[in-house]
């Protein structure tokens, strides 16, 4: 399967600290969708997440219980600005809740 990502929402902090948003991974014959990839942004890093519940938790509380993936900006530009990714993005993560 051959899928890309898009970005369905984007909002940034009022000092562009940080940005949230959330991605759509899509198969490009159309029969596969995800739209489970919440992420932030900031500094350098893309901190994803499976729901935007354990992106607040994360940053309001501070919670770092939560299933998480960790990639450096110029790793998810490569997925992000690819033709194609092979598989979905979940097959190239690393989930941790250290």
């Amino acid at each position: 399967m051959k899928t890309k990502l898009k970005t369905v929402h984007e909002e940034s902090y009022s000092d562009n600290s940080r940005t949230i948003g959330v991605l759509l991974n899509y198969s490009l014959d159309g029969n596969y969708k995800d739209v489970s990839y919440v992420y932030i942004y900031r500094d350098g890093m893309y901190i994803i997440f499976d729901t935007i519940i354990d992106t607040i938790d994360y940053l309001l509380y501070g919670e770092k219980k939560m299933r998480r993936a960790y990639l450096p900006e110029n790793e998810f530009d490569s997925f992000y600005d690819a033709n194609h990714i092979d598989g979905s993005l979940n097959d190239y993560l690393t989930w941790t809740t250290n």
